[in-house]
């Protein structure tokens, strides 16, 4: 059986971070880290999680501040790098864990903007390579223009406010079950902060000319039909990365999630397979 650990580590600041890491029966073949979305949690990726176990990798997951079992407001962060700082230290651990092992890190949509900073800004010790899900670089939809005043106003006076986020779970997948399991998970956030909304955009903007300094192997994946983050902006970023070596592939009928969606088998095996060719 495989065995599974979790507690708690110290952000830089001080802050409060929960961690899981889960272990196949035999030697881990490699570890990989995965870094969730906004409004996220680790808990919501045990799909992936298992089937990466399956396949003989060790798996290691956090939750960054205000999301999930971690200390911080919900939905907020004061400032951008605070979130990269937060997966710098949990990264340290999972180097620390590794034995000596190679190591992969996987991050889902506003993860993956993190991700994207963390590698792109650095040059990341010990990473074998880089898969981004769903990256969220920027929104399917422009928001209307006095939605965007209103977040500004209002972060300048409440920057905590949590303001309903206007995202569905059926934005997420075509999966009923995975809907319904999402819809009654109390640690699921359906809030975004205006300090948030100001600091991703902001993130969002400085990304792309960070891709040219991403050199790691790197692939990229994305759902077709994606409604919250842009596949075009995915497709964008991936051309530009330094990568020599990088894969995109774009799933038909997939939303935002496809480690969540109808159809995840098949994600799981090209992300299984990608790796595995680059042990």
């Amino acid at each position: 059986m495989a065995r599974h650990d979790e507690g708690y580590f110290t952000g830089r600041d001080g802050t409060r971070l929960f961690w899981r890491s889960s272990l196949p029966d035999a030697e881990p073949r490699a570890h990989v880290a995965i870094i969730h979305g906004y409004g996220d949690h680790f808990g919501r990726y045990r799909y992936i999680e298992t089937a990466l176990l399956a396949d003989g990798f060790a798996v290691h997951g956090f939750d960054y501040r205000g999301h999930g079992r971690a200390e911080g407001r919900r939905a907020y962060s004061e400032k951008w790098q605070y979130y990269v700082d937060d997966l710098e230290v949990f990264w340290e651990r999972v180097r620390a864990a590794s034995g000596g092992k190679k190591l992969f890190a996987l991050g889902h949509s506003h993860g993956g903007l993190m991700a994207a900073h963390w590698v792109g800004a650095r040059a990341v010790e010990g990473l074998s390579g880089l898969v981004l899900s769903a990256p969220y670089f920027k929104l399917a939809i422009t928001p209307p223009a006095v939605k965007v005043l209103a977040a500004r106003a209002v972060g300048k006076v409440v920057p905590w406010l949590g303001i309903d986020s206007g995202l569905k779970v059926e934005d997420l997948t075509t999966d009923v079950e995975v809907q319904r399991i999402t819809r009654e998970d109390p640690l699921y956030l359906t809030v975004a902060t205006p300090r948030w909304f100001v600091e991703s955009t902001r993130a969002q903007e400085d990304v792309l000319p960070l891709a040219s300094k991403i050199r790691v192997p790197l692939f990229v994946l994305c759902g077709a039909a994606d409604g919250v983050a842009s596949p075009a902006a995915a497709k964008a970023f991936f051309e530009a990365a330094g990568s020599t070596d990088k894969k995109f592939l774009e799933y038909p009928g997939m939303k935002h999630e496809p480690l969540n969606e109808v159809g995840r088998a098949d994600v799981f095996r090209d992300i299984s397979g990608w790796i595995s060719a680059h042990l």
